[in-house]
């Protein structure tokens, strides 16, 4: 962002902090900046996330970016969930909401899948390539297909930061387990809700071993070998399956060595799950 001559940018919703910085004084410079941020998050009973995105787009108008508010109730469009920046012409895909440390960002310059992003983006569309997928849907159907795929495994390992028996995820994870097949889970403490909590509970009498951490990566991992990483949560998609999101599917070997990495640290500092019923 520092150099770009164009930014465009999205979030659910976008804090102060060095991401915003960046935008701010590429838009200064000169730089065509372009940013979209949801309109109405989801769980916001005192409207302080929808405020803080009014703040940011009124701030980078200001400088000259073309920054706006992903109105969904007002359209009756997809709500934007997709963190994703492009900078002339090169992808960076964000698990979280562009914080300022503690994500995993991979750099995509393959030219279907920027297209993608930015079709999503501007237009509310969905699009998908060989290996990557923009709207919950189907970012969640790739997730479980991996998993799906996934019996023969010796171990498979999963991270959501909210998680549901009705995404697709569950019934594989599940199946697994009761397979034989060595399954771990992580799930943000903060998400849990009694729905969740029934889910997590059904796993791990099926043999999955549940944990719940403050980290609110998304990833799937198949021995080491293959992976599944976005922004999508591991929730049913019934209600807000064209909810724009990004999925993709890697055999990368830097990309497995690090979302194994991550998983492993998340892990080690996460509680196991007390079953309560």
């Amino acid at each position: 962002m520092e150099t770009a001559r164009s930014v465009l940018l999205t979030a659910y919703t976008l804090r102060p902090g060095s991401v915003l910085d960046a935008l701010a004084d590429a838009a200064r410079r000169g730089a065509r900046v372009t940013m979209r941020l949801e309109g109405h998050p989801y769980a916001d009973p005192s409207g302080e996330l929808a405020a803080g995105n009014k703040r940011v787009v009124r701030e980078l108008r200001r400088l000259g970016a073309d920054a706006k508010l992903a109105d969904t109730n007002a359209h009756n469009g997809p709500a934007l969930h997709m963190k994703a920046a492009i900078c002339d012409g090169v992808a960076y895909l964000d698990d979280r909401n562009w914080p300022n440390s503690g994500d995993t960002i991979l750099r995509d310059d393959f030219r279907a899948d920027v297209n993608a992003v930015r079709s999503a983006a501007l237009r509310g569309r969905a699009g998908t390539t060989p290996e990557f997928w923009t709207s919950k849907r189907d970012a969640l159907w790739a997730e479980r297909r991996l998993l799906a795929g996934a019996r023969g495994a010796k171990r498979v390992e999963v991270e959501s930061e909210s998680f549901g028996a009705g995404s697709g995820v569950y019934g594989a994870l599940k199946h697994l387990a009761e397979s034989g097949v060595s399954c771990r889970l992580i799930v943000s403490q903060r998400d849990l809700n009694v729905k969740s909590k029934r889910a997590l509970a059904a796993l791990a009498q099926s043999g999955v071993a549940v944990r719940v951490g403050n980290s609110d990566e998304k990833m799937a991992i198949v021995d080491g070998a293959r992976a599944w990483t976005g922004s999508a949560n591991a929730t049913s998609s019934y209600a807000n399956g064209d909810q724009i999101d990004w999925g993709l599917r890697t055999d990368a070997p830097d990309v497995l060595r690090h979302l194994s990495r991550r998983f492993a640290t998340t892990w080690r500092t996460a509680k196991p799950y007390a079953v309560s019923w």
